[in-house]
């Protein structure tokens, strides 16, 4: 793996060590919790977010990606709430066939 910093210039060296430190790894423990506050504010019909916003607004693939990291590391709680979510999404819309933002 030491070969790969051979190649690389100072800029992307600088990203990569950007994205391995801390901060990025506690941007995943937000993104957690506020699939919490999304996934509670929706199954208690509190009105402030609707099923289309969520659509629109989280990429099926991302929560895909996000449930395999989960699992991986055990986490069944946080896999239910990321799997509730999930199940929102219609056929058509997990396969990417709606707006892409990401």
């Amino acid at each position: 793996m030491g070969d790969i910093y051979l190649y690389m210039n100072p800029e992307e060296f600088h990203y990569l060590d950007k994205f391995n430190n801390q901060y990025f790894k506690n941007m995943r423990e937000v993104r957690i919790s506020s699939l919490y506050w999304v996934w509670d504010n929706l199954s208690n019909n509190s009105g402030s977010i609707r099923r289309s916003t969520i659509i629109e607004l989280i990429p099926f693939t991302s929560l895909s990606k996000l449930l395999s990291e989960l699992e991986s590391e055990e986490r069944y709680e946080d896999c239910k709430v990321v799997w509730d979510i999930m199940k929102l999404y219609n056929e058509n819309e997990r396969k990417g066939k709606y707006k892409k933002l990401f």
